[in-house]
């Protein structure tokens, strides 16, 4: 139940974060614009309120009295709408927010081109062209996009080079201060070979001059303007994307989180019930005239191993050692139903290794060849013991016998006694029994391949020579002794290596 809160928690959190980094980009714009508006709509009032109190009319008329309503009523209208806006804390429409942004830009370039040509001081006319290309592309680059600040720099260049073309190429500006003015002027009306000599000391600036300055100061502006805003832009564009796809990571993390947690409680459940199959130790020690211990390490958090030991009313022990295809949840859950099936057709077959073998595999084909669909199979040795007679049928690995103060192993091959359980629907033509003695003082050991063909660091396998070895160390010791040994000689073989294959052990000892 708590993972949905956590993912609304997190939706919440990311849909936060968006907005967080989305916000200052909107809001930064809106105030550029509501200061802006507000500034040249209440110049735009000041001077129709100025022009009415002193000559009662504005100086063109008919012009007018369209223009500066048109001014007074844009800037205000979008001061009012991005300051409503601002109010709540985001709100209005992409298409308003659009149209109040190139309005008011567009009314400003318009504002600026004409104060520069409407000028009659050329090079203050020169000097302000300059001014508001610097301004206006920078404005247009950061209200609107770095393309409108490419457009109104041509235009500004368009505009640089009709006003040179109107004041002339040969047009000089003499800078003087007030002082230097006057002074001149009174050489002038006195001595004009002084005002002369004069006037050669004064440092003209050429048109030339003025407008490649304009035109440098105009191009550092766009420049700078141009890969700034471009790259605010792309950052503030991508960075929605970012989220939404972080948020899309998020969710798929989360969905595999709660797959991995219903999978591992799954797991989990298996792994006890696996557990809880196994015989314990109690149940060993019923075994008469046997000392019996085993041990089990599966691969992944479920083995594919199976091993039983069933004390039989009158006396005698059924063994069972055997190993699913793979392992996992699906083999783990073949490990359940044949050990469920192997004790119920023991007991009711009186120990019939052949019936049973041939009782589980009609099973196994059933549920999981037919119905589960599944491919996995189960070699498996089925063992009965009483008074120091074994009988043996199935197909699994060898199993080794240590004769009581011997050094050489003894080696019972399998693989003429069955075949895979659970692969074809009828194997009792391919099923066979052998039997041998297990005299007192004797060891028998039962393995899985995932023991002898377990990997050390340099990939070699431990092989059943190690194996035998190990367990004619062991020789003379308690069964559980000899389970702990053998499993230790194996562990440190492993070393740090994988554990690649489930590894059963099971060590059955004759009683003296």
């Amino acid at each position: 139940m708590t993972t949905p809160t956590i993912t609304k928690v997190q939706k919440d959190t990311l849909a936060e974060a968006r907005d967080l980094l989305q916000e200052p980009s909107r809001d930064t714009k809106r105030k550029i614009l509501i200061a802006i508006n507000s500034v040249f709509g209440v110049l735009a009032l000041l001077q129709v309120v100025i022009q009415l109190v002193k000559t009662g009319t504005l100086p063109a008329w008919e012009r007018d009295i369209i223009i500066y309503p048109l001014i007074i009523s844009i800037n205000f209208g979008s001061a009012a709408y991005n300051g409503y806006c601002l109010s709540r804390k985001g709100g209005g429409s992409e298409r308003w927010d659009a149209i109040t942004a190139w309005t008011s830009v567009i009314l400003l370039q318009l504002v600026a081109l004409t104060l520069v040509h409407s000028s009659p001081n050329p090079p203050i006319s020169l000097t302000s062209d300059g001014t508001f290309s610097i301004l206006m592309i920078v404005l247009t680059g950061v209200i609107l996009n770095r393309r409108a600040a490419l457009v109104w720099f041509g235009i500004c260049l368009v505009s640089l080079y009709f006003a040179v073309s109107h004041i002339g190429g040969n047009f000089e500006y003499y800078l003087m201060t007030p002082d230097e003015v006057a002074k001149v002027k009174a050489i002038e009306a006195l001595d004009t070979a002084a005002f002369t000599a004069r006037q050669q000391k004064l440092l003209p600036l050429p048109i030339g001059l003025i407008a490649t300055s304009s035109l440098l100061y105009s191009l550092i502006g766009f420049f700078a303007t141009f890969f700034e805003a471009g790259m605010i832009g792309q950052v503030l564009k991508a960075i929605p994307t970012a989220i939404d796809k972080i948020q899309i990571a998020s969710e798929e993390k989360q969905k595999l989180e709660q797959e991995n947690f219903r999978m591992g409680a799954e797991l989990d459940v298996a792994q006890k019930i696996q557990k809880l199959i196994l015989p314990r130790p109690e149940e060993l020690k019923k075994c008469q005239g046997l000392d019996v211990a085993a041990k089990m390490v599966p691969a992944s958090e479920v083995g594919g191993d199976l091993y039983d030991v069933l004390p039989q009313n009158d006396g005698s022990t059924a063994l069972v050692i055997g190993d699913v295809t793979d392992h996992g949840l699906a083999s783990g859950l073949v490990m359940l139903m044949s050990q469920s099936s192997l004790r119920l057709c023991l007991e009711e077959a009186n120990a019939d290794l052949l019936k049973s073998l041939q009782f589980l595999n009609n099973m196994l084909y059933k549920n999981v060849q037919t119905r589960m669909n599944d491919s996995r199979t189960l070699t498996l040795a089925l063992l009965h013991h009483k008074d120091g007679h074994i009988r043996m049928a199935g197909q699994h690995e060898s199993v080794v016998i240590l004769r009581k103060g011997q050094t050489e192993t003894e080696e019972i091959e399998t693989g003429d006694l069955g075949t895979i359980v659970g692969m074809i629907d009828d194997i009792e033509p391919m099923v066979a029994e052998t039997n041998f003695r297990l005299e007192a003082g004797d060891c028998m050991l039962l393995y899985t391949d995932g023991a002898t063909e377990a990997e050390n660091p340099k990939q070699e396998q431990y092989g059943i020579g190690r194996l035998k070895e190990s367990l004619v160390r062991a020789q003379g010791k308690p069964a559980k002794d000899v389970v702990e040994a053998l499993f230790s000689d194996l562990m440190a073989f492993i070393d740090t290596a994988s554990v690649l294959d489930d590894i059963t052990l099971v060590v059955v000892r004759a009683k003296d």
